[in-house]
């Protein structure tokens, strides 16, 4: 990007949808948020702030939330968004015949009305103090009344939305997505970045593809491949911040052998977790002793030195625990994962110190990413698989709740499972923690009903951390500046300057 050029450059994997109805991983969510913006935002510290939204409260039973709009925005072609355009664009996420996995956001809602254009009334089925912060999900964004149906495909591949950035054209599959500034956006400084072009790479050499264009002047902004780490943080453009998301492996709970708690107890014990970081990330990661990030605060869980820990790594400790669960020498353990996007050499590393600490003969599954959810999702999933998750928003609800509460593990008649919960742990004591959470007005009380809520699914070992997420991207620093890296781990092209050159 130059001050004469202002086309900002960027390479992503094909998303699932960038219809808000369906977007859900970064690189969806990347676009869906350039071309839509919800109720509420976070500010550069990452507290909520006024969007749409100019105020928001909720009754003192947390169950009724009411939401007062400004009644001056408009989307990009000039239809004005109201209280209404929130009820289109959930009803349409909430249609059976969507069948969208990001539907469970808006669990617990029992009816949103629009009291007049402004107001937005939401009523819930349980209390939850910080349903405000969910709306920050692409899910809960409004729509025009041309949206339609959910299953709309020119609407899906063209969305018109309310955000700083419009569609140029139609999503060209597998190959582009290009935006342009959308000048009826007012809810701040009108960005520099005239145009956005995203080139869609191939997902099993992207990263690498999309690393070697940004060296080589294409792009402007990169992710980076593990190996090139040491290599990209040297440069002037490097910045890292430490996430609220995390890297683990999903143990299928449902079916053996990772249906025995020492099964679980010996895999996570013969992890070397430190050795890892090292060997692969430069020592930039920090190891995972529990699910909840130190990014939560007082809801994170220092590690313990009470012997219940079994993150730790303890080849010996790991073995009496796969001897207690039937898994000696030579067991075969199936371990599945989605090639390319950088895993491979770690995923292999830690297999091999799996087989060397343990005797089990570790079988990889090697899936392009739309495979590995197809996989992960079925009924005949055995073993365990990796996996990582991104929040939403910035409460530990986001990552509890989806990933662990029995609610959200749900299969169809075929057994396939629709929802976050894909090992399909289920313990009401844990969906009790949860509830109590929701609920608690004081933010001291709710931090320790989530510690309480994360011990129990530690001590279940229904998630096996591996390290905590680390964002670390590369942008071009002679060319550009203000580029920070987001909540969801994506560059803030409304903060994105060209930098001025002397002559």
């Amino acid at each position: 990007m130059h001050a004469d050029d202002p086309v900002f450059r960027m390479g992503i994997t094909e998303p699932t949808a960038i219809d808000p109805y369906k977007a859900q991983e970064g690189e969806g969510i990347l676009v869906c948020k350039l071309l839509f913006t919800g109720l509420l935002a976070l500010d550069g510290d990452g507290a909520p702030a006024p969007a749409t939204a100019v105020a928001w409260e909720s009754d003192a039973a947390a169950t009724t939330w009411t939401f007062t709009l400004r009644p001056d925005t408009v989307f990009s072609n000039g239809e004005p968004v109201t209280a209404h355009s929130f009820v289109r664009g959930w009803s349409r996420a909430l249609d059976p015949a969507a069948a969208t996995e990001t539907a469970y956001h808006l669990a617990g809602v029992r009816s949103f009305t629009a009291a007049d254009d402004t107001t937005l009334v939401v009523e819930l089925s349980e209390p939850d103090t910080e349903f405000d912060l969910k709306t920050l999900q692409p899910v809960f964004s409004p729509v025009p009344e041309c949206a339609g149906p959910a299953l709309d495909p020119a609407f899906n591949d063209m969305p018109i939305g309310n955000g700083p950035f419009k569609m140029a054209g139609p999503w060209e599959h597998h190959r582009a997505i290009r935006l342009v500034r959308n000048d009826r956006w007012n809810l701040g400084p009108a960005p520099e970045v005239r145009e956005v072009h995203i080139d869609v790479l191939d997902p099993v050499t992207g990263l690498d593809d999309e690393y070697a264009r940004f060296l080589d002047g294409t792009y402007d902004y990169a992710r980076i491949p593990p190996a090139r780490t040491a290599e990209a943080a040297a440069r002037d453009g490097f910045t890292e911040q430490e996430g609220a998301g995390l890297f683990y492996l999903i143990p299928f709970c449902h079916q053996g052998p990772m249906d025995s708690l020492d099964a679980r107890r010996a895999l996570s014990a013969a992890i070397d977790r430190q050795g890892l970081v090292d060997r692969h990330f430069h020592g930039r990661r920090t190891p995972a002793h529990s699910l909840l990030s130190p990014w939560f605060g007082k809801a994170h869980t220092p590690r313990g030195t009470d012997g219940g820990d079994w993150t730790a790594y303890d080849p010996e400790r790991a073995r009496a625990a796969a001897l207690r669960a039937g898994l000696g020498p030579g067991s075969r353990v199936q371990f599945a994962y989605n090639t390319g996007a950088g895993h491979d050499a770690w995923v292999a590393d830690l297999a091999r110190g799996l087989e060397e600490a343990l005797g089990w003969r570790v079988e990889l599954l090697r899936l392009d990413a739309r495979g590995l959810v197809d996989h992960r999702t079925s009924i005949g999933a055995a073993g365990f698989c990796r996996a990582g998750w991104a929040c939403d928003y910035p409460t530990p609800d986001n990552v509890l709740y989806p990933l662990l509460h029995s609610s959200c593990t749900a299969p169809d008649a075929a057994g396939t499972a629709h929802g976050d919960n894909e090992g399909r742990y289920a313990n009401p004591e844990f969906d009790a923690l949860v509830a109590r959470a929701r609920g608690c007005a004081d933010p001291a009380g709710r931090a320790d009903a989530w510690r309480r809520a994360e011990a129990v699914a530690m001590a279940d070992l229904a998630l096996v951390p591996l390290w905590y997420r680390t964002d670390q991207r590369v942008y071009a620093a002679e060319r550009i500046t203000g580029l920070r890296i987001d909540f969801d781990g994506n560059p803030t092209l409304t903060t994105v300057k060209a930098r001025k050159t002397t002559r």
